[in-house]
């Protein structure tokens, strides 16, 4: 394939999965058929099919663009010079949280995509976990080598990180919390955890 060829091909993709992301957003998942966002497009059902194999493919596709423009927003609030260790990890919370809740905002059907992920291809939510947990990881590092953190075992801490800061970042507990000061809340887990961090390992119960 020339590269003029692939060029297209990737843009006819970017499209596609544009035009997906807009049926989702407007009538869910489930409800959003093949030939639909191929009239989208404004091509045949037949020609998408050339480009994603199945619903499912799409699906995929939508999904790892969502997480990537997650990644690349936690990671330019994480990015901001002069943070300390402490004010990262509470930078990565709340940009976990506005994001999700700006999702929930203009996407009134996602929990049909958390449905989808977790039934279809939880190999796509499993490398979304193996991401956040790297950037946690680097967090808790540089807070060791700065003396903020006193930490045994700094990927297992990051693990337990992620796992208390669940609250802010699922959709369907987002759903349930209505109009709640996410943000007081989550500077309050992160000031917990930093507590935690801060003492010593050796007083940690086995």
């Amino acid at each position: 394939m020339s590269k003029a060829a692939a060029d297209l091909a990737e843009d006819t993709q970017a499209q596609i999965i544009e035009a997906a992301t807009e049926r989702f957003r407007h009538y869910g998942y489930r409800k959003t058929t093949m030939a639909e966002v191929a009239s989208d497009c404004g091509m045949s059902a037949g020609n998408l099919y050339r480009y994603f194999e199945s619903k499912s493919d799409i699906g995929a596709a939508v999904s790892i663009a969502w997480f990537e423009a997650l990644h690349q927003t936690v990671r330019a609030a994480i990015a901001q010079p002069g943070l300390s260790a402490r004010q990262k990890l509470e930078a990565y919370v709340l940009a976990v949280n506005r994001f999700t809740v700006e999702s929930l905002r203009n996407t009134p059907h996602i929990q049909e995509m958390v449905d989808f992920l977790c039934e279809e291809r939880r190999d796509l939510v499993e490398q979304h976990l193996n991401t956040c947990h790297e950037i946690v990881v680097a967090i808790l590092e540089e807070g060791v080598k700065r003396g903020a953190f006193r930490i045994a075992d700094i990927s297992t801490s990051a693990r337990a990180v992620l796992n208390a800061i669940v609250r802010f970042e699922y959709p369907p507990l987002l759903a349930l919390s209505g109009e709640t000061n996410f943000g007081e809340e989550a500077r309050a887990m992160v000031s917990l955890i930093v507590d935690g961090l801060s003492g010593d390992p050796a007083e940690a119960p086995t």
